[in-house]
């Protein structure tokens, strides 16, 4: 038998699991600047290549009526005049993938046109008959989905259900593809326990530990994680009974909340404002609590009766690849079942915060450096056919129910309101359109200083919700997820308090609820002074919502500035 060997790193997700271990290949390093986007053109020839080429196999190995429609989306690729737009979008200054999407996405909106068109004059003749349009317009967002994957460079390589996975970090999008109900762990050499995938396995109940240098090992020996104390054990088996046993994963910290409040204007079938927004608890004692949704399968194991409602939605998890972000259609359908299920209670959803260490494969490379650079609305703004595709369907979901919708990375008034333009002009498109929807209110992440420092500027938003993971790396200079200063990054608590003090004072001043993200909102030792405040709300991950609560419910009650009346968000 072998030997043990135990490491000791940094807890990162609590709980145990075993498993045999998988050794990850080293991540690869992110396309400077000048790389495939310098040459758009050519590496949309080249996806497309790789999309027929695909095709093709698919072809080969199918039955005669599969192999002719594959056949047939093979003739709309070589389709010269298919391409052309996403071409001459390109010849304009555009990536890659936006211009195809873009593109693609224009083509698919002509073709449901045609068929509303086909409709009425189907229903004087043979009602039963397939939509020829619809089907066409199916079949371009198949390649639509097939081209992005193969620019994104996505292999769609896993690794086995239930394994360990051993690696010097871990990105956000294997996480996500991966199945983690047969269990499984994460033992990273390097990574942070305030990264965006510390984040997710928390919430996942997956145990990770981190910062774990050099790991002996090889692919398939039993690996035990103990995510509560920070170690791993290679061969627990030889270490006795109580080494190699291991309990199910276990709770951890969170983040964002909801918003309540006002909308903006609208236009004419775009219902306007409307009581929409999570309303804020006005009068109670403690602070909501909400849940934080990356997955739908979160949304699965959450139950509505349990919280206020849903305080935050990173969509940039939920739809995680380029397929489904360019997708209008696909965000409805999320967002949909995210109404469905809360049954009435109010949905905060956050935009894309892609840009920094986030990455949406065949859309932007995640880049660490780039922490300070073009994230979160700044993103948006620079690419605004992805907001628009999102601000449209957020529009449509906000006829759904009370829908608010979170701007990440907001840092100037000027950001706020060009994105609420952005809103107002698809509203009045769709309304034009006679698709039926409601411009839900707009609230900001405080998570920049500057922002957090001038929040009396930001009237025209509706609420507001700090995030306290970037707010915390951004007040001490250090990235959440280097090692190396972590301990700054810990140390900054006392400033993030003071300046929670001012946010909160002047959210009360505007009229405006406040509400918390981050993992700051799910430490239950921290709920009183919280509670203190006068937070509106805090939202958590569903694994840390039972812990939080009865924090809640254990802290002092206090006078919050909203009982009796006027903490209630005033509409724009």
């Amino acid at each position: 038998m072998a030997a043990p060997c135990e490491r000791r790193g940094q807890p990162a997700a609590p709980g145990r699991a075993l498993g045999p271990l998988f050794p990850a290949g080293e991540p690869a390093v992110p396309a400077g600047p000048g790389d495939g986007a310098a040459e758009p053109r050519a590496a949309l020839q080249a996806a497309i290549e790789r999309a027929i080429a695909e095709l093709r196999a698919l072809a080969a190995g199918a039955d005669a009526d599969s192999a002719a429609i594959l056949d047939f989306q093979i003739e709309l690729l070589l389709d010269g005049e298919l391409l052309a737009p996403a071409l001459a979008r390109i010849a304009r200054g555009e990536g890659a993938a936006l211009a195809f999407a873009a593109a693609m996405n224009e083509r698919i909106n002509e073709m449901a046109g045609e068929s509303d068109e086909a409709d009425s004059v189907a229903e004087e003749t043979d009602a039963a008959a397939p939509d020829p349009f619809a089907l066409r317009a199916a079949d371009l967002m198949d390649l639509q989905h097939r081209v992005l994957d193969a620019l994104a460079g996505r292999t769609r390589a896993d690794f086995p259900a239930g394994s360990v996975y051993v690696g010097r970090d871990m990105p956000p999008s294997v996480f996500l593809a991966h199945d983690w109900s047969a269990g499984g762990a994460i033992a990273l050499k390097a990574g942070s326990a305030a990264s965006h995938v510390a984040l997710l396995a928390r919430a996942r109940g997956v145990p990770m530990v981190v910062g774990l240098g050099a790991l002996p090992g090889e692919a398939g020996e039993p690996l035990l994680v103990d995510g509560t104390l920070g170690l791993v054990r290679l061969h627990p088996e030889a270490g006795g009974a109580d080494a190699a046993t291991a309990p199910p994963a276990t709770t951890s910290p969170a983040t964002p909340s909801p918003a309540a409040a006002p909308a903006v204007v609208a236009s004419p079938a775009v219902r306007s404002p409307g009581p929409a927004a999570p309303a804020a608890p006005v009068g109670a004692s403690r602070p909501g609590l909400f849940a934080n949704i990356d997955t739908l399968a979160a949304l699965d194991g959450l139950d509505p009766a349990a919280v206020d409602g849903i305080g935050l939605v990173r969509t940039e998890f939920v739809l995680a690849h380029a397929g489904e972000a360019l997708s209008e259609e696909r965000h409805l359908a999320i967002y949909r079942r995210l109404l469905a299920a809360l049954a009435g209670k109010p949905a905060t959803l956050r935009m894309f915060d892609l840009g920094g260490d986030k990455a949406l494969a065949g859309l932007v490379e995640g880049d660490r450096a780039a922490a300070l650079g073009l994230r979160g609305v700044r993103f948006l703004l620079a690419h605004p056919d992805l907001a628009r595709i999102q601000a449209r369907a957020l529009i449509r979901a906000g006829a759904l129910g009370p829908v608010s919708v979170l701007l990440p990375m907001v840092t100037l008034p000027d950001e706020l309101a060009a994105m609420a333009q952005l809103f107002d002009e698809e509203a009045a498109r769709l309304a034009r359109q006679g698709v039926e929807g409601r411009r839900p209110p707009l609230g900001i992440m405080v998570e920049v200083p500057a922002a957090a420092l001038t929040l009396d500027l930001f009237g025209q938003a509706a609420f507001f919700s700090v995030g306290t993971n970037d707010l915390m790396q951004y007040l001490a200079a250090a990235a959440r997820d280097d090692p190396a200063v972590a301990p700054l990054y810990a140390g900054a608590e006392t400033a993030m308090f003071r300046l929670l003090e001012t946010i909160c004072a002047t959210a009360r001043a505007l009229g405006r609820p406040v509400y918390l993200c981050g993992d700051l909102a799910a430490r239950p030792e921290m709920a009183a002074r919280l509670c203190a405040l006068g937070l509106d709300g805090l939202s958590v991950a569903p694994a840390h919502l039972d812990a939080v609560r009865a924090a809640l419910r254990a802290a002092p009650a206090v006078a919050r500035p909203g009982v009796g009346a006027p903490g209630r968000a005033k509409r724009d």
